[in-house]
């Protein structure tokens, strides 16, 4: 009985020893993402500005057995590509939330929370002016007299206003929802909604524009430098060295007075222009 006994005893301490021993290496090497997640296990990713595949980026897989099987509990937001040993694509599909569960060879698991945003593009309005050019031969009389009818034909009609852009739209990365404020940012009694285009082929050679639909009225709005030492803006609103910016867009043809050779354009000064 004793001859039995003694090699069990000893199976017995060397499976201790080497369920211990495990423990200790899962303990020392568990399952878990890369850096690019947050300590929660949670991701944000923008829908739909996305690279030209559709990718937004792929998460990186660490420890556990080194074997690894990924599986997403919402396609209609998320899917994902396993496209690499320890790692997965994520490919954003609509606004939302999803979950990617990562399994090893142990049947460890860790949750992976995908949070799909949408962008939206503010542009907050510091000051209104107009710009006329070939009016050489005006007198000033009549320069304010444009000046006049061409504020009335702007979107925005006092300084704090100004446009939201949410992109929206799946089929086009660059277009989507418009909220328009003509008086003060996010006064949601005023607000007004449209819709907007952004010109992809933004280059040196291509200026960056807006084409707005407001009230069934299209706005074309250009992105162009403002010089302040022309007159007009408060100097508080001067709180950057960025260059200053306005959008400009050419009213002439909207107006009700006109001269040979004369250019009318509004221009509204652009203090913030942010992302979210």
């Amino acid at each position: 009985m004793k001859r039995i006994l003694k090699p069990f005893g000893m199976l017995l301490a060397f499976l201790c020893t080497a369920i211990l021993t495990g423990c200790d290496n899962e303990e020392s090497n568990p399952l878990r993402f890369d850096l690019s997640v947050d300590e929660d296990n949670t991701v944000n990713i923008c829908f739909p500005l996305a690279e030209e595949s559709g990718s937004a980026g792929a998460v990186t897989i660490l420890g556990g057995d080194g074997s690894y099987i990924a599986q997403c509990d919402n396609s209609a937001v998320l899917k994902i590509d396993m496209k690499y040993s320890n790692a997965f694509v994520l490919y954003p599909q609509s606004w939302g939330e999803a979950h990617v569960t990562v399994t090893d060879g142990t049947n460890a698991s860790i949750v992976l929370k995908v949070i799909v945003f949408q962008n939206k593009e503010t542009l907050a309005v510091a000051g209104l002016d107009v710009l006329i050019t070939g009016g050489e031969q005006l007198t000033e009389v009549q320069k304010a007299a444009l000046r006049e009818e061409a504020r009335a034909v702007m979107p925005v009609k006092a300084a704090g206003g100004g446009y939201r852009m949410i992109f929206d739209n799946p089929q086009d990365p660059y277009s989507g929802t418009l909220c328009f404020y003509p008086t003060e940012m996010d006064k949601e009694e005023e607000m007004v909604k449209g819709t907007f285009i952004v010109n992809s082929d933004r280059s040196e050679e291509n200026s960056w524009y807006y084409r707005f639909l407001l009230e069934e009225k299209e706005h074309v709005l250009t992105f162009a430098p403002y010089d302040y030492d022309r007159k007009a803006v408060a100097k508080t609103t001067r709180t950057s060295v960025l260059p200053v910016v306005a959008l400009l867009e050419d009213v002439t043809g909207q107006i009700p007075t006109s001269y040979p050779g004369v250019k009318v354009f509004t221009q509204q000064i652009i203090r913030h222009l942010w992302y979210l």
